[in-house]
């Protein structure tokens, strides 16, 4: 019968050395100082380092970003356009406002200029249609009243004893400075004879006749 001797621990065996006996021993590395409470400090004289911006195309607009919106201009057309020059008012007020909010007040007073340029180029574009057409019309009237004068008055029933049955007037010329004008009138008589009358009339129609 065998039997066994009980087990028995043995100690480990050694490490199997690396370094040759005549290797110098190593040195245990020296403890690092620990970092300064306020955090890391750039030495003198050491470039600054980049710091990370914004993921956008012009990182410089978002300055700007937090600024509220500023207010309309196009009111500022509008006063202008219907009150002329009263339109600072609503110009100096929008400019005001923009300037408390850091926006620009270019825009509000641009826009009161240019629509007073443009206000003062359309009146003066109407005043010139206008007028004309203004004066052709009151002298067409001013013939018509000279036409009707002539048939109505009696006057030239007193002066040569005979009446217009019609009167067509054209006008010679203008107005002189007393403000007459001369008209070259054709006369259809009550009794069937034609005849001319040449006249100088008034603004108002009064007529007067002139020997040619």
């Amino acid at each position: 019968m065998t039997t066994h001797l009980p087990y028995q621990q043995h100690p480990p065996a050694p490490a199997y050395p690396t370094a040759p006996p005549w290797a110098a021993p190593a040195q245990a590395a020296p403890e690092e100082a620990p970092p300064p409470a306020y955090g890391s400090v750039t030495p003198w004289g050491a470039p600054l380092s980049e710091y990370g911006q914004l993921l956008v195309p012009y990182p410089e607009e978002m300055i700007n970003a937090a600024r509220p919106r500023p207010p309309a201009w196009w009111p500022v057309v509008i006063w202008t356009f219907f009150f002329g020059i009263l339109g600072i008012v609503s110009a100096a007020r929008r400019a005001n406002q923009a300037r408390r909010v850091r926006n620009s007040p270019a825009p509000y007073w641009i826009a009161w200029g240019l629509t007073m340029a443009v206000t003062a180029g359309l009146s003066v574009g109407a005043i010139a249609v206008a007028l004309p057409a203004y004066l052709t019309y009151r002298e067409s009237a001013v013939t018509k009243q000279v036409q009707d004068n002539i048939q109505t008055d009696g006057r030239l029933q007193e002066s040569a004893g005979v009446t217009a049955a019609t009167a067509t007037c054209d006008p010679l010329g203008p107005r002189d400075s007393g403000g007459t004008r001369l008209y070259d009138c054709v006369l259809a008589l009550e009794d069937g004879r034609t005849g001319s009358l040449k006249v100088s009339a008034d603004s108002d129609g009064n007529w007067t006749a002139v020997r040619n």
